[in-house]
C-alpha cells in the first residue's frame, strides 16, 4: 500500500498524448461520445482562468454533470490496455465549467492540475522578482554634488 502511495506522488503528467474525457455517471464511467479526446498543453494549465477558457471551447454542447480529463500513464501494447490517471475533474453546467474539484473523492489527494497551477504561480512570481531587481539595478541614484564656492580675490587697483 505504501508503494502505491509513493507511485501516485511521482506521476508526471503526459502532455504528449491526447487526454481522454470521461463523463462520470453513478453506475459506470463511459467516454463522452462527441469529444472523446482533448489536446491539453502546459500553456493551458497556467491558471484556473486559462484552463476554464480552454475548456469552454469544447464544452458548449456537453450535457451537464461531472467529467474527468485523464492522461496516459502507461502505454498499452499487445493484449494490454493503457493506464490512465485523472488530471482534473470538472462540473459542467449548461455547457460551461462551473466548478473544478480540487481533491479526489477516492484517494482524498489533490488532482495533478493543482500542482501545475501552483508551479506556474511560483515561476511567474520569480520572473516578476527578477524583473524588479533588474529595474532597481538600472535606476541610478543621483549623488548630491556639493558645489565648491570659489572666493574671488579682490585685486586693488592702483591709483
Amino acid at each position: 500500500m505504501n508503494l502505491l502511495n509513493q507511485m501516485d506522488d511521482n506521476i508526471k503528467v503526459n502532455f504528449i498524448k491526447p487526454m481522454l474525457v470521461l463523463k462520470i455517471r453513478e453506475a459506470y464511467k463511459a467516454p463522452y461520445h462527441k469529444n472523446k479526446y482533448l489536446r491539453v498543453s502546459k500553456e493551458h494549465c497556467k491558471s484556473v482562468a486559462t484552463f476554464k477558457k480552454f475548456m469552454h471551447q469544447f464544452t458548449g454542447n456537453w450535457s451537464s454533470g461531472p467529467y474527468d480529463v485523464q492522461f496516459v500513464i502507461k502505454e498499452g501494447g499487445f493484449m494490454n490496455q493503457p493506464s490512465y490517471s485523472t488530471l482534473v475533474r470538472v462540473d459542467i453546467l449548461d455547457g460551461k465549467v462551473e466548478k473544478m474539484i480540487k481533491d479526489s473523492p477516492y484517494s482524498k489527494k489533490p488532482y495533478p492540475i493543482w500542482k501545475l497551477f501552483s508551479d506556474a504561480r511560483k515561476i511567474a512570481k520569480e520572473l516578476r522578482e527578477k524583473e524588479a531587481k533588474k529595474k532597481k539595478k538600472k535606476t541610478v541614484k543621483k549623488k548630491k554634488v556639493k558645489k565648491k564656492i570659489v572666493k574671488k580675490k579682490v585685486i586693488k587697483k592702483k591709483k
